[in-house]
């Protein structure tokens, strides 16, 4: 009797953590019978498909709809993860033909009957069982007790290209109008500093050379247990692991992030400058009907920090453009905020009405035809942007690490870019200088 599985990660890396522990929770059976891993869930030899799916927008619970259905269709057993569950469309999931377990959030003991309890080849859902699973959902991400303990080892699947991402909390308390995270994943719960700590050092103990610190708000850690925000003290404890290793901050809110943040920031020697900092817009009166509580001299006292004080950085944000209420006004200061900080990387959002969204509900929307022209307008500023960045780079030396290659030429990544959000390096053979101590990482000229 063999266990022959494979998964699919949508959308985001939190919710890509969230898949390597059920992973490993699946393979640390392998002692009992046998337990294979496929990469290609397509493989003919591939029974199990677990498909971890994402609830966040209307958008990617079609393609969650549309990844399970095909592998429906092609008759393999489905193990749904992830947010989708949280937001599910019932009679969508009542009409799949090979529903084999659905697993509410993170519940060890569900992953533990995937492999012990197949004998049913059919998940039936029937009303009862909604509201199991709907309880199930609610009493773990409201729970204050975080499910992961530092014993907890992962199936790190980015662990051949020397990073990997950690989360640091779960849930969110910021409400912020466009958003239904805390309604899918709760209110924020952040791990002690001790259980992290122990966690970078198993993550280092497998040659992880780069780790990703990740929550929906990292600068909001720890707020949720002492009413204050200690994501400093969490990189203090960080920074004095002995070992020779790099870490990065993903979603770095405005509200929390101080001067006073920045300055300790500059200080810590393993510290990636990469600030990833969503903004969404930059008019004040748009904000106030986002809920983002900071103001534009806020925004523009961090950015000039930054570019007087990290003699290198990556600066990165989300926009969101025609929120209701937007004018042309808006629209032109958002325009000269972008040109006047030339960020490295942006991804702009085009809003639209999500149901359980408060701000589906706010007047004054603005027409398609008119949104449309206002993406056109961004793009066009934007992408003077990265071409001016693209030019003045040429011929420039980097460090970077190798992500694929081929016979003349290799896929690099800079070291001060991030892995899978940031476009990578196309660079020839020719122009690459191999580091002799430190094997994995090149230095290369573009």
């Amino acid at each position: 009797m063999s266990f022959n599985f494979s998964s699919i990660n949508l959308w985001c890396n939190k919710n890509l953590v969230d898949l390597e522990f059920a992973i490993w929770e699946i393979l640390k059976f392998s002692d009992k019978f046998p337990i294979n891993y496929f990469e290609n869930p397509e493989d003919e030899e591939v029974e199990y498909v677990i498909i971890n799916t994402c609830g966040f927008l209307s958008s990617s619970r079609e393609e969650s709809e549309m990844t399970i259905k095909y592998f429906d269709d092609l008759w393999k057993k489905i193990i749904i993860l992830g947010c989708y569950i949280s937001v599910k469309n019932e009679e969508f999931l009542s009409g799949l033909k090979n529903l084999y377990k659905i697993i509410p959030f993170i519940n060890y003991e569900i992953i533990e009957d995937i492999i012990f309890d197949r004998k049913k080849a059919k998940f039936t859902l029937n009303k009862e069982k909604i509201l199991d699973l709907k309880k199930i959902w609610w009493n773990q991400i409201n729970t204050k007790a975080f499910v992961w303990k530092s014993d907890k080892v992962r199936a790190y699947m980015n662990a051949p290209f020397w990073y990997e991402y950690l989360k640091i909390a779960e849930g969110c308390d910021n409400n912020c109008t466009f958003c239904i995270i805390p309604k899918i994943r709760g209110r924020q719960k952040s791990r002690t500093i001790e259980d992290i700590v122990a966690e970078v050092k198993i993550m280092l103990d497998n040659w992880i050379k780069e780790i990703i610190l990740i929550a929906q708000d990292t600068t909001r850690y720890w707020v949720d247990l002492y009413s204050e925000p200690k994501l400093i003290e969490l990189l203090e404890e960080i920074e004095k692991i002995n070992w020779d290793f790099k870490y990065r901050l993903l979603y770095m809110y405005p509200d929390n992030l101080t001067l006073i943040n920045l300055e300790k920031l500059k200080t810590f020697k393993k510290f990636i400058p990469y600030f990833d900092i969503p903004f969404q817009h930059i008019s004040e009166h748009i904000l106030k009907k986002m809920w983002r509580f900071y103001d534009k001299k806020h925004i523009t006292n961090l950015l000039d920090f930054i570019k007087n004080n990290f003699p290198s950085y990556h600066l990165r944000t989300a926009f969101i453009v025609w929120f209701p209420g937007e004018t042309k006004e808006d629209l032109q200061e958002l325009k000269e905020f972008i040109q006047k900080y030339s960020f490295d990387s942006i991804a702009l959002f085009e809003y639209h009405d999500e149901a359980l969204a408060a701000s589906s509900k706010l007047p004054e929307k603005v027409p398609q035809k008119t949104a449309l022209n206002r993406i056109k307008e961004l793009d066009i500023v934007i992408n003077n942007i990265y071409s001016k960045k693209n030019k003045s780079d040429k011929w420039k030396k980097f460090t970077g690490f190798i992500m694929d290659y081929d016979t003349k030429k290799a896929i690099v990544r800079r070291e001060l870019k991030a892995p899978e959000i940031d476009e990578y390096d196309n660079v020839p053979f020719s122009k690459i200088t191999w580091n002799i101590e430190i094997w994995e990482k090149v230095e290369y000229k573009l």
